[in-house]
């Protein structure tokens, strides 16, 4: 065991290559009940992928909440600081932004004074209101919406790291790498909450990952920030990213479903039916949530429903008008049951998974990232989602939805 901070420094190559790889092309898991190597299987993946950057390369990072506390360096329980200062200090260049609140939080201070806050240099740790400190805001996102009884602010919600490059333990370099996650980089995101991280190699998404970020560090600037920043990449490729903050038609109320981008994900579902080579299928669809109060993506679930379709949705938390719009026939379990004393284990997951009739095609989808159901997350907080075609992967995340489902629905969380 290496003590936190005493990693080597290496010249040309990347960090000590004694753990494992990283996963590519899949995701992982974690299991906030069992082992430390299940529970922080997620920053376990995000080690690995920091140890192998070599130098010159460039990992480029952005979190919503990084308030991990110090831990002595392990395989089992990385020191994510840690592994990221050694990454600085063997030559890659590592540059974060973080929303403005995690600023008193560790990681934040013990990275603070090796990294800088030059957004220029090479390696840097900033954070979305330090040219604007009075404001409670993202990155791009500025908004204020303030409803009857309270008012929410923007925030920067993302949780996705790149990395240029990574020399796998049999001196192989896969280039363009990905990590986009559902966990914030705390303990509890291990320990008491479901989540999951997709890591993969894909050039074009790599590049508009990039351009994200550099929108993240370049709006920091503007005060006014862009509420309508909505963008995504080409369709009809395995992997296809889309950016938030998107903002509803003039005229219109938040809700409209009109740019609700899920709304339009499910509207493409083509039948409830389908053939599969000779065999009629039903299209299936999951939803995995932290959080759900868009009812115009219920209404929708439950259209779907009613024609035919198979729904199941997993939930933390939802609001009235999700819970009464759902319909009767939609399989719906809410995950939040206690274990102990002060530790309560929910889905942070914030995925949908269609296996079904979709466009044109019957190719299986997932869709996932730190884009919550909720208000905030499509009209006012930096946020990225993905979305990946292909049987495999679906397959991995209907195993962990099965999972996290059927562990709920076991503690109490069966509503129907």
């Amino acid at each position: 065991m290496v003590a936190a901070g005493t990693l080597p420094v290496l010249g040309a190559g990347p960090a000590s290559a004694a753990e494992p790889d990283p996963t590519m092309n899949d995701a992982v898991f974690n299991r906030p009940t069992g082992s430390a190597a299940q529970q922080n299987a997620i920053f376990m993946q995000l080690a690995r992928i920091i140890d192998r950057v070599p130098a010159g390369g460039e990992i480029q990072m952005s979190w919503f909440g990084f308030g991990v506390t110090d831990v002595t360096d392990s395989e089992t329980t990385p020191d994510l600081p840690g592994r990221l200062l050694n990454a600085h200090r063997r030559g890659v260049r590592v540059k974060i932004i973080l929303d403005h609140e995690q600023v008193s939080q560790r990681p934040y201070q013990r990275l603070l004074p090796v990294l800088g806050s030059n957004d220029t240099a090479g390696s840097y740790i900033v954070h979305c209101a330090d040219k604007f400190p009075s404001a409670d805001r993202g990155c791009i996102g500025t908004r204020r919406i303030d409803y009857t009884d309270s008012s929410v602010t923007a925030y920067n919600h993302n949780k996705f790291l790149t990395a240029s490059s990574i020399v796998l333990n049999n001196g192989s370099t896969v280039s363009n790498v990905v990590f986009q996650g559902s966990a914030n980089l705390g303990w509890w995101d291990a320990n008491e909450a479901y989540n999951n991280g997709l890591t993969f190699s894909d050039a074009t998404t790599y590049q508009a990952y990039r351009q994200y970020f550099a929108d993240l560090r370049s709006y920091r600037y503007n005060s006014a920030g862009n509420n309508n920043y909505y963008w995504g990449t080409p369709t009809g490729t395995t992997y296809r990213a889309y950016f938030f903050p998107r903002r509803e038609r003039s005229g219109q109320p938040v809700s409209d479903p009109a740019t609700d981008t899920i709304v339009s994900v499910l509207d493409s579902v083509a039948s409830c039916s389908y053939d599969d080579n000779g065999t009629r299928r039903q299209t299936d669809v999951r939803v995995n949530m932290f959080s759900f109060n868009r009812p115009e993506v219920a209404k929708k679930l439950t259209a779907l429903r009613n024609a035919g379709c198979w729904v199941d949705v997993v939930y933390n938390e939802a609001n009235a008008g999700v819970l009464s719009a759902l319909g009767s026939n939609v399989q719906l379990t809410q995950c939040n049951y206690n274990v102990g004393p002060g530790r309560d284990i929910r889905t942070h997951n914030k995925y949908m998974i269609i296996d079904g009739a979709y466009d044109d095609d019957i190719v299986p989808r997932v869709f996932t990232g730190s884009h919550n159901y909720n208000v905030s997350a499509l009209r006012q907080a930096d946020e990225a989602m993905l979305r990946v075609m292909g049987r495999g992967i679906h397959d991995d995340y209907l195993s962990d939805f099965w999972h996290v489902r059927d562990t709920c629905r076991a503690n109490g969380g069966a509503i129907r």
